[in-house]
């Protein structure tokens, strides 16, 4: 007994020390995840579930989005029963199902009178989410009407009290009606933002009701721009999500295929268009909405017309105009204006069309619709030149221009922001992996701090098994640096260059203005010439041989382009067909000559593809003569100068250099033009 209790003792404070001296290794710690800082979202389903009664209404709820007398009836048992009297959260259920019914069952006015009952309720009872709801369904009524005013202050209190309760299911719905509203009054890239808010917000409810509407949203987005690849993307995605989703709401599968038919009217595939809306006509039937009826009308008139049934389109058309309570929607009945203008240009009747397009553009310009506006001046000025007014004829074909140049500049700034958004969701995963490893690296120089004391203070116990673990340790670090530098030298290739055609993207320039504006050493007697070069009917290429064969003219004409320029020349490709070219002007060297050079290498030898030899030419917008100071202090500005005269270029012929001097070193008196 005398020696177990010492040997007790003995081994009690060995194993102590022998934890102590783990410990800073980390092989005792506790594995389980890191509490979260995310905060909860706000789920009303969640508290409704909860409640005696909530899965049956929430089961009526669902089936209000769909089949409105079917809903009405599940509805009139529960009311029956005297459930909607008993928790305050029925009543309000009770006027959200309301308002689906009306809205199925074509009862706008009935739909919008349970929408105030909802949001007077909110207000006597002090139920902010509530509240917030109701100004979301309001603001939908609003835009449907065409009141953008009322209904954008609507979404902003709306907005401001979902995110302060973090009701992230409402935020979807009110970015998505904030993104309606901009896109029909042509600020697309604002439009953009909101809905893609909207899916950042979506990715934590991938069975919300507004997925497929969001997704569908975008594609009119790139059919108004004319991207029609990228609008086709879009719009079989929506269609995926509609089909997989537990809930179906036929109205929006019906305006997702009125967007499809659209796009093909535009492409004048009368086919597919065809095809499209009898597909939305078997869902609207199954939606009494008046505004979805009017839609189909005008989506019915214009297939028509593209099978140049120019007298049965102008008779739907007049149906359209007619159909109820179109007057509740001003846009609708622009839309209706519009296509029955185009029918009667084709049937002769030009007076008239005026007529009627000089009233769509009313409604237009009180929406602020740009592309309504943009269409009607195209038709106006057609109308006009077959009436022989030739004045009249060039001053919308003027107007319909300058916004089609807007149009054009919206369009790249919507590619601009999707190789933002791509860029920046690759560089915050690097960046997250490189936030862990460098926290990884922090915890084992923390060890290596203390480790020294505690191996000393038990190194009569285990110095040999601390001293091989200190060895494993360093090596575990060492290699964990290696890996991290490389892992940062691949991240910054990969950031700088194109991964198509090798050449460096927008990136690696912002990277060199940076340092032209940081080493002032560098101002000192240089000159560059900033040239913006664009492939000529590139998207013909696309459509007549598939995108594959786009690609290798794009790997061809980058080939060339860096045989042709010298190390020292900057080529950059900028997005799509389109690059920029930064050339430093030495020796006496005519940049200009350079760049015609360039464009007869692209000419002259047509490119070698899978499919067969495509020509090429190229048009150059450019200023030249800039000083080193004036390019890293105004390289917007410039850039800018030199896509007009790029756009100029395109407009008067193509296959042409058009470019302006800075004069840093005077060589050219103004504006040139050099055919290539």
């Amino acid at each position: 007994m005398n020696v177990v209790k010492p040997l007790m003792m003995i081994s009690i404070v060995s194993v102590t020390l022998l934890l102590f001296i783990l410990r800073p290794f980390g092989l005792l710690d506790d594995k389980s995840p890191l509490s979260s800082t995310k905060t909860t979202a706000f789920v009303p389903d969640e508290l409704m579930a909860a409640l005696p009664f909530g899965q049956d209404i929430l089961a009526a709820r669902d089936l209000s989005r769909f089949d409105g007398d079917e809903a009405l009836l599940r509805l009139s048992l529960l009311e029956q029963r005297g459930t909607f009297e008993e928790h305050d959260l029925y009543k309000a259920y009770y006027y959200m199902i309301m308002n689906n019914i009306m809205l199925r069952l074509g009862r706008i006015d009935d739909a919008t009178g349970y929408t105030k009952r909802l949001f007077t309720f909110a207000e006597d009872n002090n139920i902010t989410w509530l509240r917030a709801s109701a100004l979301a369904e309001l603001a939908i009524e609003r835009t449907k009407r065409g009141d953008f005013v009322t209904a954008n202050q609507y979404l902003t209190e709306g907005v401001t009290i979902a995110k302060a309760i973090n009701f992230d299911s409402l935020l979807i719905k009110l970015y998505n009606t904030l993104g309606v509203i901009n896109n029909i009054s042509g600020d697309y890239g604002q439009a953009q933002q909101f809905f893609h808010k909207g899916l950042k917000l979506v990715e934590n409810y991938p069975e919300h009701l507004y997925y497929s509407k969001i997704i569908s949203n975008l594609s009119l987005i790139y059919i108004n721009l004319e991207e029609w690849s990228k609008a086709l993307e879009y719009i079989e995605k929506a269609k995926v999500i509609y089909h997989t989703g537990a809930r179906l709401e036929p109205g929006i599968l019906a305006i997702l295929l009125v967007n499809e038919s659209n796009m093909y009217f535009h492409l004048n595939d009368t086919e597919n268009a065809r095809s499209a809306y009898e597909d939305a006509k078997v869902y609207v039937k199954q939606d009494a909405s008046a505004r979805l009826k009017a839609i189909l009308f005008k989506t019915h008139a214009d297939v028509l017309y593209l099978e140049k049934n120019f007298a049965m389109s102008l008779d739907v058309s007049h149906q359209c105009l007619n159909s109820k309570d179109i007057n509740e929607f001003p846009l609708q009945k622009a839309l209706c204006y519009t296509s029955k203008a185009r029918s009667e240009v084709a049937l002769g009747n030009n007076i008239i069309a005026v007529n009627d397009l000089n009233i769509a553009i009313d409604y237009y310009e009180n929406l602020s619709s740009r592309s309504g506006i943009t269409l009607s001046n195209q038709l106006l000025s057609e109308a006009y030149e077959k009436l022989g007014y030739e004045a009249e004829a060039l001053k919308y074909f003027k107007l319909y221009y300058q916004e089609n140049k807007k149009a054009l500049f919206d369009r790249r700034q919507s590619e601009i922001y999707q190789l933002e958004e791509s860029f920046n969701a690759e560089t915050n995963r690097h960046a997250l992996a490189l936030l862990n490893t460098q926290h990884e690296l922090k915890k084992l120089a923390l060890e290596r701090q203390t480790l020294g004391s505690r191996v000393i203070f038990g190194m009569s116990l285990c110095a040999v098994f601390g001293l091989g673990y200190v060895i494993k340790k360093n090596l575990d670090i060492e290699k964990k640096n290696e890996l991290l530098q490389c892992s940062n030298t691949d991240l910054v290739e990969l950031s700088t260059r194109d991964a198509l055609t090798g050449l460096y993207n927008r990136r690696h320039f912002e990277y060199y203005l940076q340092i032209l504006n940081q080493d002032k050493s560098l101002y000192t007697d240089r000159c560059f010439t900033l040239a913006i070069l664009d492939l000529d009917h590139f998207k013909v290429i696309n459509d007549n041989h598939g995108h594959d064969v786009g690609d290798e003219v794009l790997i061809e004409v980058s080939k060339r382009f860096q045989q042709s320029l010298h190390s020292s020349d900057l080529i950059i490709r900028w997005g799509g067909e389109e690059f920029v070219c930064l050339i430093e002007q030495k020796n006496n060297v005519d940049s200009l000559d350079r760049l015609n050079r360039l464009c007869h290498k692209i000419r002259n030898k047509p490119m070698k593809t899978d499919c067969k030899d495509i020509h090429v030419t190229l048009s150059v917008g450019a200023v030249v003569d800039i000083s080193a100071a004036e390019l890293a202090a105004n390289s917007s500005d410039l850039i800018k100068l030199a896509d007009e005269y790029l756009y100029k270029a395109k407009q008067t012929g193509r296959n042409q250099i058009i470019a302006e001097s800075r004069n840093c070193k005077p060589v050219l008196d103004n504006v040139v033009e050099i055919n290539c």
